[in-house]
């Protein structure tokens, strides 16, 4: 339903009347208690309790707008993150069987920041950490919600049709491209202080080979989260009865890529190195076997898949030197970010992924 009224794109501008308006159906809100939540660096959440007038009604729910931030919200615009996710609720979500909220109302203005989105209270489940990681079993629920992803699109031409999907194209290469190499220098002084050796050499080496690397985009490509990691998830507690124990958030970078975008992603932010190291090859093969363990299964080998996982191993680093220079500076922001790129140079090192920057490789 759309709301008659003024519309609601800040967290001062919600009222009784703008709840009941957009949760129809449930009786009036007469009063509600707002509590800022999450950890979002494009986007602001916000848990309103609300208290009916005795009918029922869920007990709270999620609103979502774009960042308070003034440089995350232009950043967000020219990226078009906004409009990504809102198109993402209104056409893909009830395609697909990956657990994602569910969306009580969205309203969204073109080419702005005007977006709020009102979704379903996941409480109690509790959202990933990205700095301190997860188990291996939390680590399996979260690759197989994205093999259902993967699946549902795999080599889907339709996809192509989509104009709001994030996709590589020769202008926003070159665009990316330019953007690396005046954010790279700034990146490494900002944060040279915490970066591993292994940091600071892959970047320099991405910046030389960066055309390289962008410009061979592996085939068959399918639907892919995009900033696929343990802050974007939402873990029932252990011991709970729920029949989704695990709820995927965030979908503003919704991308056309290899699958092997968010497994490496995940996995290369995921773990210490040391860890990783351990347990990669198991949980590659078991994400392979969640994705191919089906009566519509992709046609693609083991092998095949491991070779592009390797190759984008390079995709968390990228974010997170890219990503830290363009929203508002915040401290857990900043540690996810360095955390983010050591994980993933050491995962770089260890795959021996700078191949895929040489034009010999491709």
């Amino acid at each position: 339903m759309r709301f008659k009224g003024a519309p609601v794109f800040h967290p001062d501008q919600i009222s009784s009347d703008w709840l009941t308006s957009v949760l129809d159906g449930h009786g009036d809100v007469v009063a509600f208690d707002v509590e800022a939540i999450g950890t979002g660096q494009v986007g602001a959440n916000f848990r309103c309790h609300l208290t009916w007038d005795g009918k029922d009604g869920p007990s709270a729910v999620v609103v979502k707008f774009a960042a308070l931030d003034a440089q995350s919200r232009a950043t967000g615009i020219q990226m078009g993150t906004y409009q990504r996710e809102v198109e993402f609720y209104r056409h893909i979500a009830p395609r697909i069987d990956v657990a994602v909220p569910h969306v009580h109302y969205l309203d969204f203005v073109p080419g702005s920041a005007d977006v709020v989105i009102v979704m379903e209270d996941l409480h109690p489940r509790v959202q990933g950490d990205q700095l301190n990681g997860c188990s291996h079993s939390e680590a399996r629920m979260a690759l197989s919600e994205a093999a259902l992803l993967h699946g549902a699109f795999w080599d889907d031409k339709s996809l192509f049709e989509l104009d709001w999907v994030s996709r590589r194209d020769p202008e926003g290469i070159a665009h990316t491209v330019e953007l690396i190499e005046a954010l790279q220098p700034a990146f490494v002084n900002r944060y040279q202080s915490v970066l591993s050796e292994e940091s600071i050499e892959a970047g320099d080496c991405f910046l030389r080979g960066a055309s390289v690397w962008f410009s061979d985009i592996p085939r068959p490509s399918t639907l892919v989260h995009g900033d696929y990691r343990l802050d974007n998830l939402m873990f029932a507690p252990d011991g709970t009865l729920n029949s989704r124990p695990l709820v995927v958030v965030d979908w503003q970078t919704v991308t056309h890529s290899h699958a092997a975008h968010d497994v490496a992603y995940f996995l290369g932010s995921s773990f210490e190195p040391e860890d990783r190291r351990s347990h990669e090859e198991q949980l590659v093969g078991y994400y392979y076997d969640e994705l191919t363990n089906r009566d519509d299964a992709p046609s693609v080998t083991l092998d095949e898949f491991w070779l592009n996982y390797r190759r984008f191993s390079w995709s968390g680093f990228l974010m997170a030197m890219l990503a830290s220079m363009v929203v508002g500076r915040t401290e857990r922001g900043d540690d996810m970010f360095v955390a983010m790129a050591n994980r993933h140079a050491a995962q770089i090192a260890d795959l021996g992924a700078t191949e895929f920057l040489n034009t010999s490789a491709q």
